[in-house]
């Protein structure tokens, strides 16, 4: 918060100062990143550098290419917004006609980069603040009139197969994301108007989709473990996002619809005044707010500024009057000593924090490698300043669970099902409950597991197990047929061998089962 605060603060008060010099100081910082991103993008396609994700070619600076596309699409609607305006009007200044041109060939140069990031979020952004720029703009629109009376039903043929096209072109993302938008909307309604508190979502998500899944399979299973009843398409779909992938719900889910109106409000009074004045910042933030349907940009902290950057630019650019600069320089002094005292404040307790995320860097080393003995030495000095990060809170309650201690182990484990919906909480704290011989505690646990997302056999492999442990021959029979016949959301060799070890404990009862049979 406290660096938003401080870009808020500077760029109002840099707009408040000098209107032309901070358009094209940001508009400077804009074409410079573009020319970076466009060339490491372009490296990373032709091969002669590596992408941030092993899935994905490109991803720029990123870690994932929606994010990059994202990135470049509200870049591109400001430039674009700014070279329109501005290529019909009289230029005095060398500086002007060769910074208008080097505007034009950035613009061109993002255009032929962006497809290669393949997100369908950013285009249909793109196309949004076109179409309002279109429309804003005179000589654009008069053209688009004169073609829309001949051509409409070809311009709407168009536009439906595009949609389709991009709906096809990833189908099971997208289906993935509506079901995702719909377990939100059910979280945000069950935890009424406060939410869920901030840092949340994935436990609170979590929890609607089990109850979500665990329904059906009350309804219509044969059993409490009846994955069959499931809705095939749903159970596939199913996952444990920490965050969704749309911003306005994220906010539902943890602050409540009031907080989710007041920054759509927010978004769409900026936007307003910024089109209403004629700057070029509606553009970009407009681009950013359509993005925000369908990611996670307000996740990202180089869009998290980028956004604090355009929300300043489309509220206090075009103040022309006397007034209106001085509330200007006014607000923008308060809103940089709000921040200066939140650092001045917090300053000790900061430099603590970022000492022990740094630690956290080798502790986590450490747990990949299995020392975990390193971790829990290390658990107890970090824990104050990483009780809101899952990750730590998972690999300091597993690590304590390897060697014992699953008291402690729980303790920590819940801290992290309050902030995380990963079911691996819930299977690590059964398998505590499993060594303390609680096996009806360890059985509801795994069980829990597995209603989160329906579509991993670990859980169920693990009541197999317990129910080896227990000798409860009718139940460890029944589980193990589940794992066999089970049909996760991705095959894998891990898969293969966890079924192989339940079918060689089953072996051990072949003997059992022909004499029941005698």
């Amino acid at each position: 918060m406290i660096p938003l605060l401080f870009t808020y603060g500077i760029v109002s008060l840099l707009f408040s100062l000098s209107r032309k010099i901070t358009t094209y100081v940001i508009l400077i910082g804009i074409v410079a990143v573009c020319i970076e991103e466009s060339y490491i993008g372009i490296l990373q396609l032709t091969g002669y550098r590596l992408s941030n994700h092993s899935l994905y070619a490109v991803t720029g600076s990123f870690l994932n290419p929606g994010m990059y596309g994202g990135a470049l699409s509200v870049c591109e609607s400001i430039l674009m917004a700014f070279y329109l305006g501005n290529r019909n009007r009289k230029k005095e200044r060398i500086f002007e006609k060769i910074f208008l041109t080097l505007v034009f060939f950035t613009a061109a140069l993002v255009i032929c980069v962006l497809p290669s990031s393949q997100s369908r979020s950013s285009w249909f952004a793109l196309c949004g603040s076109l179409l309002l720029l279109a429309f804003g703009s005179e000589d654009i629109r008069v053209k688009i009139k004169s073609i829309n009376k001949k051509y409409y039903v070809c311009f709407i043929t168009i536009a439906a197969l595009f949609i389709s096209g991009a709906y096809l072109f990833k189908k099971p993302s997208a289906d993935g994301r509506l079901f995702m938008d719909k377990m939100s909307i059910k979280t945000m309604c069950e935890n009424g108007i406060h939410g869920a508190g901030l840092k949340r979502f994935g436990a609170a998500y979590a929890e609607t989709q089990s109850h979500y899944f665990k329904k059906q399979i009350d309804d219509y299973g044969n059993d409490d473990l009846d994955w069959t009843a499931i809705s095939p398409k749903e159970r596939i779909m199913a996952d444990c996002p920490n965050n969704s992938f749309n911003e306005y719900l994220s906010i539902g889910v943890e602050a409540g619809p009031i907080a989710m109106f007041f920054f759509i409000i927010t978004l769409v009074a900026a936007i307003f005044f910024s089109y209403k004045r004629r700057t070029i910042w509606c553009y970009g933030l407009l681009n950013f707010a359509l993005l925000c349907l369908f990611s996670y940009p307000l996740h990202i902290i180089a869009l998290q500024i980028m956004f604090t950057i355009l929300l300043a630019a489309c509220i206090w650019d075009g103040n022309t009057t006397k007034r209106s600069k001085i509330v200007g320089i006014a607000s923008s002094v308060l809103v940089l000593l709000v921040a200066l005292t939140i650092y001045v404040s917090n300053r000790s307790d900061l430099i603590r924090q970022k000492h022990a995320e740094s630690e956290w860097k080798r502790v986590d080393g450490w747990h990949k490698m299995g020392y975990y003995d390193y971790v829990i030495m290390a658990g107890d000095t970090l824990l104050p300043y990483l009780k809101n990060d899952f990750h730590f809170l998972f690999a300091y309650g597993q690590s304590l669970n390897k060697m014992g201690y699953y008291d402690k182990s729980d303790s920590i484990l819940k801290m992290g099902t309050e902030l995380s919906g990963d079911p691996m909480f819930w299977n690590v704290m059964g398998n505590n409950s499993l060594a303390k011989g609680d096996y009806l505690e360890a059985e509801k646990r795994y069980k829990h597991a597995f209603y989160i997302v329906p579509n991993r056999m670990y859980p169920l492999y693990l009541l197999a197990k317990l129910y080896n442990t227990e000798k409860d021959t009718l139940k460890f029979l029944k589980m193990a047929g589940s794992v066999e016949t089970f049909i996760p959301k991705v095959e894998s060799g891990q898969i293969d061998l966890l079924r192989m070890e339940i079918r060689q404990l089953k072996d051990n009862y072949i003997p059992e089962i022909e004499l029941r049979n005698d």
